[in-house]
């Protein structure tokens, strides 16, 4: 009795998205996690899985990184080797995937140093001799703000408080009185100051309360809600002098 032929051969779907992909069964790619925040000053890992040969040949292997946006190539392999020709100059020297890895299946891509031109989708593309299939991963960035750092400024009828910080995103930022109140108070975000020398990918922050008393209990409170990170900076000026 012949052999049922679903049974005996690879069942394969072409699926029309915003780019042509074949998924055979048994052939899958994979995200374990949807969304990867990365931190200034440490390299991000973009997760993608893939199935892999079960003789670990690479020989069919090809694997693509590209952005979602606008399909810019970040890092390719194939012919058992990176293959970087093609890859877009934002990313240049900056990424890396390890073959010993990819014969498990495992296409993470590493990422350092990373910025805020970085943030947005990523799409990973796996095929070899079983199919081909992708998956997609969004990346945040973000930079813990600085102590914030105080400096106070008075004059006959003011007194001034002034908090700078730095970090990224933009924070949520507050002035509370001694009693909870929400104070008046001016806020200033620049990108990259003024070119004088600062580290990119970073907010520059500048929060001031102004007072008319020369005695006052208050405090200063930002918030990197991305990072969860809080930072509270009660302040008490008795005679303008500045006790912390």
């Amino acid at each position: 009795m012949p052999l049922n032929r679903a049974a005996t051969e690879m069942d394969c779907f072409i699926f029309l998205l915003p780019f042509l992909t074949t998924v055979c069964a048994g052939f899958t790619v994979s995200k374990p996690v949807g969304r990867v925040v990365a931190v200034r000053g440490q390299p991000v890992f973009l997760d993608c899985e893939f199935t892999p040969d079960p003789t670990s040949d690479l020989s069919s292997l090809v694997v693509t990184w590209q952005r979602v946006e606008d399909s810019r190539v970040i890092h390719s392999f194939y012919y058992q080797r990176n293959q970087l020709d093609l890859q877009s100059p934002d990313y240049r020297n900056r990424t890396s995937m390890l073959v010993s890895e990819l014969r498990k299946g495992n296409a993470t891509l590493r990422i350092e140093p990373v910025g805020p031109r970085d943030v947005g989708g990523y799409l990973c593309t796996a095929s070899n001799a079983k199919g081909t299939d992708a998956a997609q991963v969004w990346l945040e960035y973000g930079a813990f703000y600085t102590e914030p750092r105080l400096s106070v400024k008075t004059n006959c009828s003011t007194v001034t408080l002034l908090y700078e910080a730095e970090g990224f995103p933009k924070p949520e930022v507050g002035w509370f009185g001694e009693d909870g109140a929400v104070l008046s108070h001016h806020t200033e975000l620049s990108v990259d100051a003024d070119g004088a020398g600062r580290p990119v990918g970073l907010y520059y922050l500048k929060s001031s309360h102004v007072s008319q008393s020369s005695s006052l209990n208050v405090t200063f409170t930002l918030k990197n809600q991305l990072l969860d990170q809080n930072l509270f900076k009660p302040v008490s000026i008795t005679y303008g002098l500045p006790v912390q």
